[in-house]
């Protein structure tokens, strides 16, 4: 009797432990399902894929935008329909930066902390990137998240001018169609 009580109460716990994670798995699908239909056509604050240059233009005249504390000079690409499909974000802060260092990747980091407050840590985090293994007219996607039809990268570009190299955060959410 002591041994069919024992597994009874095995079998029980089994039961209960298998519900609450499938119940789980399933609340996470649901909270990221509903979270792609949400954002996806977002490309970022009020900006909207789809949206025309004219609608854009006047969203933003001056070509900034502010993500927290932080004011972002924000570029638009459209499609051959004419609808925005791409914008690119640089840290207004960084831009003509010299510096390679921990203060440029705080910045960037800052960057990834807005998008971490809606979207979860990023599926693809590479780090910091290395000095010497930046490229002319490149950036370094540091981070990425995909969110239904959208892709966000955040990371650091390398420009070489005459100059001098200069090193700025810039960040490009696209929608694939």
């Amino acid at each position: 009797m002591n041994n069919r009580f024992l597994i009874l109460i095995f079998i029980s716990a089994t039961l209960v432990l298998f519900s609450c994670t499938y119940s789980n798995e399933r609340k996470a699908t649901v909270i990221t399902d509903s979270l792609i239909k949400v954002t996806e056509n977002i490309a970022i604050a009020d900006t909207k894929f789809g949206m025309s240059e004219q609608q854009f233009n006047q969203l933003h005249p001056d070509s900034l935008v502010k993500l927290g504390e932080r004011v972002y000079n924000i570029t638009s690409y459209f499609n051959d329909a004419q609808k925005l499909n791409m914008i690119y974000l640089v840290d207004t802060t960084t831009i003509g930066n010299k510096k390679f260092d921990q203060a440029l990747f705080n910045k960037m980091d800052l960057l990834k902390q807005y998008f971490v407050t809606t979207y979860g840590e990023p599926q693809h985090n590479r780090g910091y990137p290395k000095q010497e293994k930046m490229q002319n007219g490149k950036a370094f996607e540091a981070y990425k998240w995909e969110i239904g039809k959208k892709k966000i990268a955040v990371g650091i570009a390398l420009e070489e001018t005459n100059g001098g190299n200069i090193y700025y955060v810039l960040s490009h959410i696209d929608r694939k169609q």
